[in-house]
């Protein structure tokens, strides 16, 4: 007599077996397996073999174990920071106003171009002592 298994209780194999059936049963006439099909058999990788994963499903082995290379290269790879440094915009007049930890106050209003070290003269500002 055939086991039957609770749908409950079926192993995560067992389940993406039957989403591929469920697609070849209503699938048009030789179109590829859909990317979800294939994310959800890559996803299978941590717990099961490629040769299983394949015979099970019905896939090719290669083009599966490609498939799950890729997806551990992609998983591995952290996003790289960068910076881009924009040139300032024309600025025809800018007002800077900052507090130091005293209490202290500076207020700064330029019109046209500034050819002072503003980076300089704040950080001056921020770290003298009263």
């Amino acid at each position: 007599m055939p086991r039957t298994q609770h749908p409950a209780l079926a192993t995560p194999l067992e389940t993406v077996k039957l989403q591929f059936k469920t697609w070849r049963e209503t699938r048009k006439h030789r179109c590829p397996i859909p990317d979800e099909l294939w994310e959800a058999a890559t996803g299978l990788s941590d717990q099961y073999s490629v040769h299983r994963i394949a015979k099970v499903l019905g896939v090719n082995h290669t083009t599966l174990k490609d498939r799950i290379a890729t997806r551990k290269a992609m998983e591995n790879t952290e996003p790289q920071a960068c910076f881009l440094e924009l040139p300032a915009p024309p600025v025809s007049e800018c007002s800077i106003e900052m507090e130091n930890r005293h209490g202290e106050k500076m207020r700064m209003h330029f019109a046209g171009e500034v050819s002072l070290d503003l980076l300089a003269l704040s950080q001056n500002f921020w770290t003298r002592e009263s």
